[in-house]
């Protein structure tokens, strides 16, 4: 997998800063080990499995098949519930054309149901897009 040279530049922009707690969410086989590696360095330790009682900082969610609009608010009212208010969720989806790919534009349909802003997606490499969820009230900030 092709991870882009200012990959740190990248997620720093997104929030995954050294001692940021990240809590990840809907982890599978199929999510990118690299991009994944790079985020626990980036941060500088493990990210927090969802079923942990541990709070964090930020939410990550690995969002597949993008077209179960309930899997996908269960999914994001869990993450929201785990960081502090005003925080934000970083999900992580595979751009068009690649196995799993879902609709930027579905995400923030989504999101906004659940009172989430989402930024403009992100490139994080050549197959994974990321797009920043902020609670309504504290603006969507683009992260292009």
């Amino acid at each position: 997998m092709f991870i882009r040279m200012d990959n740190s530049a990248i997620l720093n922009k997104l929030g995954f800063k050294p001692g940021v707690s990240v809590k990840e969410y809907m982890w599978g086989e199929d999510v990118e080990g690299e991009l994944r590696d790079a985020i626990c360095e980036c941060i500088g330790s493990d990210l927090l499995d969802e079923g942990s009682g541990d709070g964090a900082d930020m939410s990550c969610v690995w969002w597949r098949d993008g077209n179960d609009e309930e899997a996908l608010s269960d999914c994001l009212l869990d993450a929201s519930s785990s960081i502090a208010p005003g925080r934000k969720i970083c999900v992580l989806t595979p751009k068009p054309g690649f196995e799993g790919a879902g609709s930027p534009g579905f995400v923030a349909e989504v999101a906004s149901k659940e009172g989430l802003n989402a930024s403009t997606p992100v490139s994080v490499n050549s197959e994974w897009n990321a797009i920043c969820l902020y609670p309504f009230g504290h603006g969507a900030k683009r992260s292009s």
